[in-house]
């Protein structure tokens, strides 16, 4: 998957899991919002990290609604936002939107 990233000039590429489902990037955790609700894939096939825990706990804390469940492709090219987190990048924007202020880079 980091080859076709890297031949599509792309910093990361998506993951998908068995199901053709999304998982994560190639290096990060993936965060969508969708009408106001946050949504991640179940960690069976990501990384459940502490930046991913942490990420989760903060938008429980702020009340927003956080959704864990399988993401479809086509669900993850039509949602308002998309974010990836990771420790060592903070967040990466994919797709802008209104990201709760609390998890904005600083």
């Amino acid at each position: 998957m980091q080859i076709e990233g890297n031949n599509a000039n792309a910093n990361d590429a998506i993951m998908l899991d068995n199901d053709g489902y999304v998982s994560e990037t190639n290096a990060t955790n993936i965060f969508l919002v969708k009408k106001g609700r946050v949504l991640t894939p179940h960690a069976d096939y990501c990384l459940p990290g502490i930046t991913r825990a942490t990420i989760m706990e903060l938008v429980v804390k702020e009340k927003f609604e956080l959704v864990e469940r399988r993401i479809s492709l086509s669900e993850f090219h039509a949602a308002d936002e998309e974010h990836g987190h990771n420790k060592n990048r903070n967040m990466a924007l994919i797709k802008t939107g209104t990201w709760p202020s609390f998890v904005q880079p600083a």
